[in-house]
C-alpha cells in the first residue's frame, strides 16, 4: 500500500527550502516552514530589524523565493511590475519584523506576524493587510512615552508606531548584547515552541 503525502505540507517544505536556504549563511539560523516572526531567536530578529546588507538579502530571499523568482540578489534584475510586488512584500515583512521587536520590548500588541508564518507574510502581504485589524500594532499604555503620544495615536497610529523604530532598535540591541554577555558562547538557539 502506498504512503499518503500531504501536498500542502510538501509545497511548504519546498518553499521553505527556496526561501530559507541561504539564511544559515546570512543570519546563522534557518527557520522551519511554519515559523512566524515570533519564533525567531532574538539575535536573528535583531539582525533582520537592523536591515544590514545580509538581513536585507535574507528578506529578499524570502520574498523572491516564495514566488519562485530566485535568490535575494536577483531583486535588482526584476522587471518593473514584479519588482514593485517584491518591494511591497519586502516592506511588509520588514515592518512585521520590527513590530515583533517592539512587541518583545512590551511596547505594542496585535500584529499580523503573530498569526501568519513568514512564508505567508511574504506570499500574501496585500491579503493579510486588507484582512487584519489593526493595520499597525497598538501601542500599549506601558510604553514610557504613551501619554505624550496618545493624541497623535488617534490621528496617525501608523506614523507614531513607525517613529519608534529607531528607539526600539537601540533598546533591543542593548538588551540582546547584555543577554548575550550573561549566556555562555555557543550557537544560536531557537526559542521554545508553544
Amino acid at each position: 500500500m502506498g504512503e499518503l503525502y500531504d501536498l500542502e505540507q510538501a509545497r511548504n517544505l519546498k518553499a521553505a527550502q527556496r526561501c530559507f536556504g541561504r539564511w544559515e549563511r546570512r543570519l546563522g539560523h534557518t527557520p522551519a516552514a511554519g515559523d512566524k516572526v515570533t519564533d525567531l531567536p532574538d539575535l536573528v530578529l535583531g539582525r533582520l530589524a537592523e536591515l544590514d546588507s545580509e538581513a536585507t538579502l535574507a528578506i529578499y530571499d524570502l520574498v523572491l523565493g516564495v514566488r519562485g523568482w530566485g535568490a535575494g540578489e536577483r531583486f535588482i534584475y526584476l522587471e518593473s511590475k514584479p519588482k514593485m510586488e517584491a518591494l511591497d512584500a519586502f516592506f511588509f515583512v520588514a515592518d512585521q519584523v520590527r513590530f515583533e521587536l517592539m512587541r518583545r520590548l512590551g511596547w505594542v500588541e496585535d500584529l499580523a506576524g503573530e498569526h501568519h508564518s513568514l512564508l505567508e507574510l511574504a506570499a500574501r502581504p496585500l491579503d493579510i493587510q486588507a484582512g487584519f485589524q489593526p493595520k499597525v500594532p497598538r501601542l500599549i499604555p506601558a510604553y514610557h512615552r504613551y501619554q505624550e503620544l496618545k493624541e497623535r495615536l488617534f490621528l496617525e497610529p501608523g506614523a507614531v508606531v513607525r517613529s519608534l523604530i529607531p528607539e526600539a532598535l537601540l533598546v533591543f540591541r542593548r538588551r540582546v548584547v547584555e543577554g548575550a554577555q550573561e549566556e555562555p558562547p555557543g550557537p544560536l538557539k531557537d526559542p521554545p515552541r508553544s
